[in-house]
Formats: structure tokens, sequence, C-alpha cells
């Protein structure tokens, strides 16, 4: 095995000003279109014909990027965050050039995050923390979620339960849209205490969707004249805006003392959160991209449960092992449903990780003579892409294909990584399954059917209906940034065949 090299740019892509302005653009399009067209070095490390590099350097916004596509890679990097130094254990895995052990500080999220994220979501916030201050700002953050948690779940399911009963029989609904809805509401029920019938609601929404635009627009310039302001510009003035609502609304108090908030439960311990604590990462669990994630897994899974092409259909068959009064929220096939749609469909791409100290990632090719080092050099960002690593050929049977029962083996297949994993991983995991969870059960408890099919082959490879769908249409059928979701419309009817109450298809 030679010696371990930086990956290379692929021919064309270089660190030009004009190059830099193109591959951001062409990232930002489609990022699965980005890495499946990397020519060059980057052939070195396919694993598969028909797989994405595993490894591909790019120069995105001015910086110096090596987008990661192994899932061995991304897990070891997920768990370098973890107090204990991280010793590689097979092939794959991630070490210090030099062969010294990954520490905790060797790949860290502040710095990656803080050039794109600081202006709209400041500290404190837990995202933008490392070790050691992560450590036991996430521990307060986890006894304030289980003091709360005992709430959530009942104030979910009637969130849920109002929403569906808005649903008339036989007409036809946009499935997105209507997840979008439902997780607006869920979530400023949750962390709010708010309902679309109150002031502040549709206020939030907007500050919040004017926030996203700004973060994510392609012109990152603040301009502010009398004539027009630039999106960045009015993001983080919503962000302003959206700092003095949350933060009354975490202070403000009952005649009895009690919080107007259910999520501002104070802490009985001394050193808990504080309300600007509690504020300013509620700026983020209330996010436009907090919401579109949640809607982009609950349109995924219900697709799955409802349309996916089976006989009997995946509902039928959980709603027959619960036929007699029980209920689906502990049913192992549903559960198995929801974690392969996680894998194969996670709502947000991938995280990033700012690398530190030199480190040398190993590819884990069949033939050991064609095993492959690249060295990322300390200064760049590893940006880890879960859309590929989940469909690892090397980790998982039949890799890009949807399986329903493939999470009801004993021997579980590794976890998927759509709420990342380690130290970092999503803070909001539990109650975004908890959501998912809550939706699929009660559908299928009163009744509700998706009627319909789904036709798009870009979108049928998303959800892993289909194998060997070409990038390009998934490219032309699939929005990727800020989250994953049909770029057209999902229709379809509803039907009720039960009890309760009905739905529109």
């Amino acid at each position: 095995m030679g010696k371990a090299k930086p990956p290379k740019f692929g021919s064309g892509r270089k660190a030009t000003l004009l190059s830099t302005i193109n591959q951001s653009l062409s990232f930002h399009a489609s990022p699965e279109l980005f890495l499946s067209t990397a020519p060059g070095a980057a052939d070195e490390t396919r694993d598969q014909s028909n797989a994405l590099p595993s490894i591909v350097r790019a120069k995105i916004l001015n910086r110096d990027v090596a987008v990661i596509s192994s899932y061995r890679h991304c897990r070891d990097i997920l768990q370098a965050t973890h107090g204990a130094s991280l010793s590689p254990t097979e092939p794959g895995s991630v070490a210090r050039d030099g062969g010294d052990p990954i520490t905790p500080s060797t790949f860290t999220v502040g710095p990656a995050y803080r050039e794109l994220m600081s202006d709209f979501f400041p500290l404190p916030n837990l995202l933008l923390l490392d070790l050691p201050g992560h450590s036991q700002a996430k521990l307060h953050w986890e006894e304030h979620f289980a003091r709360v948690f005992a709430q959530i779940p009942n104030l979910i399911r009637d969130t849920v339960v109002d929403h569906l009963t808005t649903w008339s029989h036989g007409s036809t609904v946009d499935l997105y849209e209507q997840m979008k809805d439902l997780s607006w509401k869920v979530l400023c029920a949750v962390f709010l205490g708010l309902s679309p019938g109150d002031d502040q609601y549709r206020t939030i929404i907007s500050l919040q969707e004017d926030l996203m635009r700004g973060q994510f627009s392609l012109f990152p310039v603040s301009i502010n004249t009398p004539l027009w302001r630039s999106p960045r510009c009015k993001g983080i003035e919503a962000r302003k805006k959206l700092q003095v609502v949350l933060g009354e609304m975490m202070t403000t108090r009952t005649a009895d003392g009690n919080p107007t908030c259910p999520f501002a439960q104070p802490s009985d311990s001394d050193g808990g959160l504080n309300s600007e604590e509690l504020a300013g990462n509620t700026l983020l669990f209330t996010s436009s991209i907090a919401i579109k994630a949640l809607a982009s897994l609950l349109t995924a899974s219900l697709l799955n449960l409802f349309l996916f092409p089976s006989q009997p259909p995946l509902a039928s068959m959980v709603r027959r092992k619960h036929a007699h009064g029980k209920t689906h929220e502990d049913s192992d096939l549903l559960r198995s449903i929801l974690l392969e749609t996680e894998r194969m469909s996670p709502p947000v791409i991938g995280v990033m990780r700012r690398v530190e100290r030199d480190v040398v990632l190993t590819e884990c090719a069949t033939d050991p003579a064609l095993q492959h080092q690249v060295v990322v050099p300390a200064g760049w960002d590893a940006w880890l892409y879960f859309v590929s690593a989940s469909r690892d050929a090397s980790i998982y049977q039949n890799a890009s294909q949807f399986i329903p029962d493939r999470f009801l083996s004993q021997l579980e297949p590794s976890p998927p990584l759509a709420f990342g994993a380690g130290a970092k991983a999503c803070l909001g995991r539990e109650v975004t399954r908890t959501v998912v969870k809550t939706v699929a059960s009660a559908m299928l408890e009163t009744g509700i059917d998706l009627v319909g099919s789904i036709d798009q082959k870009g979108v049928r490879g998303w959800l892993g209906w289909d194998d060997n769908v070409s990038v390009d249409i998934i490219a032309k059928e699939l929005k990727q940034l800020p989250c994953q979701r049909p770029r057209e419309p999902i229709r379809h009817r509803d039907s009720v065949s039960r009890r309760k109450f009905t739905t529109g298809d």
C-alpha cells in the first residue's frame, strides 16, 4: 500500500475562484449529482460501479472539503466526539497520520458550523459546542428533556389527531405539505405551547422562514437599503426578532408562577438551564429546517407504510398483528419499517466536522491489495454524507433496497445515521421518533389509508423501491437541501375503512 496522500481535485475542478463558485452552486443544486460526477482521482476510491466515491475533494463556500460517503468512516468520525480516544479496529476506520489513535479533539463541530450558522443560531447553542463544554451542557439538556417528556407523548397525539380530523374523506392532499403543516403544529405545541389559533403562531412561522431563506441564500452578503434588503439581511433581522419573542416566552409566568410555555419548566438543580439557554436552543428546535426535516421523514415513512408495493400492504400487515384492540405503537414490524425509512431516506443529508489534525482514512476494499489510504489535512472540513453511507454495500445486504423487516432480526444491522451518532447525536431524536410513530399509529388505528401509487423513478429511488435509478433522474425529481423531499407534490387520496374519522387523499 502506497503512502497516503490528500484527495485530489478531479479534472476540471480546481481551487480557483470561478471553480469554487461553480462547485458551490453545483453542490447546492444536487449533492448526489455533484458527487456522482466527481472524475479522475476520485475513481480510485470507488468500491462498486454503482456506488458514489467514498471520498471526494471539493472547494465549497471557499472551504477545502472532503465529502465522505463510507459508513465506517462516518461512524468512526462521529464516535470520535466521545470522551475516550478511538483506536481503529478494522479496515476502513480512521487514524491520526502516523498511526496515533483518534482523540475527541481531532474533529470539532463548532468551527465547522460557526461560519455558516452563528449569525442565525448564535450561542448559547448546543450544536456549536465541543468538549469539554458540550458534555455538561448536554447532561443538563438530557435532564431537562426527561423532566418535560412525560407530557410530550399525549400532547403530540392530541395534536396529530386534531390535524387528521381536518382531512376530508375522498379528497386529495399534498402529503409533504400536509406533513409540514402538522410538523409546525407539533413542534410549536411541544416547545412553545402554541396552537394555530394563537396570535404568535403565524409570527413565529413567518420569522423562521425568513431566517432559513437568509441562511441558505446563495447571495451570502447582508445589504440593507431603503429600496432592497438581501435575504441574508432579512434572515438576521428575523433571528433578532425571534430571540426577543422566544426570550419573553421562556420567562413569562402565569398568576400562580408557572411558565406559560411548557418547555420552560425550571430546573430543580443548581447549574441547570437558564432562560437564555432555553430560548437560544428553542430557536433551533422550532426552526424551519427542523420542520422540513420532520416533514421529510414523515412523508417517506407514510409512503412506505401505506404505498410500498407489497402483498398484503404493509399497513394491513401491521394492523393484522394488532387486530384485537392492542396499540400499534409497540409493533416490531412498524418499528422496523420506520428504522428502514431512516436508513434509506435520511431527511438531513449529513453533518460537518472540522479536521484539527491530519487524519488517514483507509478504504475497506474487498481485496486487501486494493486498499487505499487518503490523508485529510488539518484545517479541512469533513462533510459526512449520510445518504450514501446509509446505502454502503459493505455494511448492508441489498443496501439500496427498502426491506421492511430488515430490523426485525435479533442480530440487528448497523443502526441508521439519520440522527448522527456519538456524543453529538441529535438531541431531538426521541421526540422526532415519537412524532413519526404517533402519526403512523393514529392513521393505522383509525383506519386511514393512502390510496395511489408512486410513479416517479427518482422518488422511488429515494425511498429504495427501485434499485439503480439514474442519478440524473434523482437530481431532477428530488430536492436535497436543506432537507430531502420530492420536488413535485406527492398527491394521494385518503380512504377510511374503519372507525372514528376520515382523511383526505
